[in-house]
């Protein structure tokens, strides 16, 4: 292993002004806070990237990545879903279209530096990820952005025992499992995209549905004899009170959609990119997404609820929501909610109680 000579951004910046500010009363639940929740956010991009975004092809060209261990603690995070997906894009500029064998290089390049590391811990269900907590550890859980696997079942079996529980059912594109969010024609989840969700299912594979179109969402749903889940999401509605442009349109979700979800014991995280929540580029007031968790919570109650900030460490042109720019500023959701009124027994829910109760549900243990 060669370690890259290329300059990476820094995980933890130099101390900002304080997105979202408490009285003396809330700071100190917020302190109480932090010490007692398990922080998991389901949809997370921990590969450091490099400070110079033209050097990225290059970069994910390497043998070696650096991982934002030292940004996941200091967010205050227990466990991350990984979202590995980024060295497919040496090969494609289209996410969508990654070849199978550069995601199943990454996901091996991670877990063998996972094993370098005598803080952090590769973890597959709840109980090591509170084993994690109780340890002080964080902890890496293997999800994949979507499955590369073209029309190969037997390639969800590969991801699973690499590590995968969580997997994105499709990307922005057409596939052989179903149609993204992009589609020009919506034609849902393929009969191969049946077996595959049926596959999962058998695994103990989460089933995610963030970037589906509506109709392979709703499908999906239908088909999964499991709950389901869209990790990194919005609030179509809210989105388009705030101005939603035409990505947003297309990526945000729909109450029918959110509520499908719920009703099979989904849960739905909630993002931190502004090219979902509004449009692409653009930055954001944290206030902008605490509406989103506010609306979340009216129309699917507390226990659906979760994080899923869709954060990465460099290299993001879609904007930033103050206070919020990388997973290093974790925190500052349980700052927001408190101001938003939450109970402290709410608050421990949507911040990692409701995805280990989640993960039980569907992975066990």
């Amino acid at each position: 292993m060669v370690a890259s000579s290329i300059p990476l951004v820094k995980q933890i910046n130099q101390p900002r002004a304080i997105a979202v500010t408490l009285d003396d009363d809330q700071e100190r639940r917020f302190q109480r806070l932090v010490e007692e929740t398990t922080m998991i956010d389901l949809h997370q991009h921990p590969m450091v990237k490099p400070e110079d975004p033209s050097q990225l092809i290059e970069y994910l060209r390497g043998d070696s990545y650096e991982w934002g261990y030292e940004a996941v603690r200091h967010g205050g995070f227990t466990a991350v879903g990984t979202a590995n997906v980024d060295r497919g894009l040496m090969n494609t500029d289209e996410m969508s279209f990654i070849r199978f064998e550069d995601l199943l290089d990454e996901i091996g390049m991670m877990s063998s530096d996972l094993g370098r590391h005598d803080d952090v811990v590769k973890v597959s269900n709840a109980s090591e990820i509170e084993a994690a907590k109780q340890l002080g550890k964080v902890g890496f859980l293997p999800t994949v952005e979507h499955l590369a696997i073209g029309n190969e079942l037997q390639r969800v079996d590969a991801l699973y025992n690499a590590g995968v529980r969580l997997a994105g059912l499709t990307y922005r594109r057409r596939s052989y499992v179903g149609d993204g969010q992009q589609e020009r024609i919506d034609g849902g989840l393929s009969l191969f995209g049946i077996e595959v969700v049926q596959r999962m299912n058998e695994l103990g594979m989460v089933v995610d549905l963030s970037h589906a179109s509506f109709r392979t969402a709703m499908d999906a749903i239908e088909f999964s004899q499991a709950p389901v889940a869209f990790t990194h999401d919005g609030s179509y509605t809210i989105g388009q009170q705030q101005g939603g442009g035409k990505y947003a349109s297309g990526r945000l979700k729909k109450d029918e959609e959110l509520v499908a979800c719920a009703r099979k014991g989904g849960i739905v995280g909630v993002t931190v990119q502004p090219s979902v929540i509004r449009s692409w580029g653009t930055s954001l007031s944290i206030e902008r997404l605490l509406d989103h968790y506010d609306y979340m919570v009216n129309l699917l109650g507390t226990d659906q609820v979760a994080i899923g900030t869709d954060s990465s460490i460099g290299v993001s042109g879609s904007g930033e929501i103050s206070g919020l720019e990388s997973p290093a500023e974790g925190k500052n959701i349980i700052r927001g909610l408190i101001t938003r009124g939450y109970s402290d027994a709410d608050i421990i829910k949507i911040t990692g109680g409701n995805a280990l109760a989640f993960f039980r549900r569907v992975i066990g243990k």
